[in-house]
């Protein structure tokens, strides 16, 4: 192995041969290039090429990578120095509580320009049906309870944390424990800006032990559901390209300075059959179908459900919908360039987000996405 690169086994499904191909997937952090080697016969599938869209922090386990049109599952380490490098890679877990929720896209924004990323996010809440349950999990989970005594009964963020160092650099993010202390001695901490409705683990391996307890564990899961409402709500997906390249957090900021709420967030990683389903009513009308699909594939995306409370007569549906602009980014810049797409779009495919085109569609979006798709 080249001292500077990490190396996994990954597979690809080739749809025309109906069979799954096992490859050697070497990334090379220092130019972010990737070379492909086919498993069996040991030939070069992909020579080193430099990919900008792929970064250090999208190779994990699990992790399923788009390149150059193919998507590749990644399976296992490739080999020993990976292995024992990325397995000890710090991870951080964070619950974003009550007024700090106002502030969920500025909070995003800090964690990336400390150069960490958020591998997995989601806005819950404890299910009242299932509520009982919760005492048969702390008694289960006693090592958990701290975590659970720090569960508001309203809607809360939990995020996953990854990156070099990333407890540390996300505790001193947040500031010191005692409120306090924060507002003295750190007032630009989370915790000197929102005091304690900004949680962060007590350990590194609380914040992993914390991590697989809320996004995988399968008691959890039937006590805390997604906050979606799905009435007088839209969708908004903010695409891979803005995602990685760390403009989610300034593109909910924007949203929520425009006075819409953001009543459920969700980051997802579409399979190829679910976003061609989910965009089937663009396919053969729009001919940027294709482009959109492996946009839509290519990264993690942020969904979003959205509410407002205006005093016009409009619909969530219409003002969002407005406020997003036209597909278009260049027109968007010259007819309404305070619209999301205006500020954060490149072109009509990566154009930042996605809305809801049909307002009769609202619904069966925002169910697709939040109660759908894992």
């Amino acid at each position: 192995m080249n001292t500077n690169s990490y190396v996994y086994l990954g597979e690809w499904y080739q749809k025309e041969a109906d069979l799954n191909r096992q490859l050697v997937v070497s990334f090379f952090p220092s130019d972010n290039s990737v070379e492909l080697v086919d498993l069996k016969t040991r030939k070069t599938f992909l020579r080193r090429t430099k990919i900008e869209e792929l970064n250090e922090n999208d190779f994990f386990i699990g992790a399923k990578l788009l390149i150059f049109g193919k998507q590749i599952n990644i399976l296992d380490y490739g080999d020993a120095k990976t292995r024992n490098k990325k397995s000890d890679e710090q991870l951080s877990f964070g619950l974003i509580k009550a007024e700090a929720l106002l502030h969920i896209g500025e909070i995003l924004t800090k964690i990336h320009k400390a150069g960490l990323g958020v591998r997995r996010l989601a806005m819950l809440k404890i299910d009242e049906n299932y509520s009982s349950m919760l005492k048969t999990v702390r008694s289960e989970a006693s090592s958990l309870n701290y975590l659970m005594d720090c569960m508001p009964s309203q809607s809360f963020v939990a995020l996953e944390i990854i990156g070099n160092n990333a407890y540390n650099q996300y505790r001193e993010l947040c500031g010191p424990e005692s409120i306090a202390e924060a507002k003295q001695c750190a007032p630009n901490s989370f915790r000197g800006l929102y005091g304690s409705d900004v949680y962060c683990s007590r350990s590194a391996d609380d914040a992993a032990n914390e991590a697989r307890f809320v996004f995988l564990n399968n008691d959890i899961k039937l006590v805390l559901r997604s906050s979606a409402l799905y009435t007088n709500s839209t969708l908004c997906i903010i695409k891979p390209h803005a995602v990685r390249e760390g403009k989610a957090g300034e593109i909910i900021t924007e949203i929520l300075r425009k006075k819409f709420t953001v009543t459920a967030i969700k980051m997802l990683r579409f399979e190829r059959p679910n976003c061609e389903e989910f965009l089937e009513v663009y396919k053969g009308v729009v001919p940027e179908y294709e482009s959109m699909v492996m946009q839509m594939i290519s990264g993690d995306c942020m969904a979003l459900e959205i509410t407002n409370k205006f005093d016009d007569n409009r619909s969530t549906y219409q003002s969002f919908r407005d406020f997003c602009g036209p597909v278009c980014p260049e027109a968007a810049k010259l007819t309404r360039p305070q619209t999301l797409r205006a500020l954060f779009g490149k072109n009509k495919v990566m154009n930042a987000v996605h809305c809801t085109d049909l307002e009769e569609d609202t619904t069966l979006e925002l169910e697709y996405v939040f109660k759908f798709l894992n």
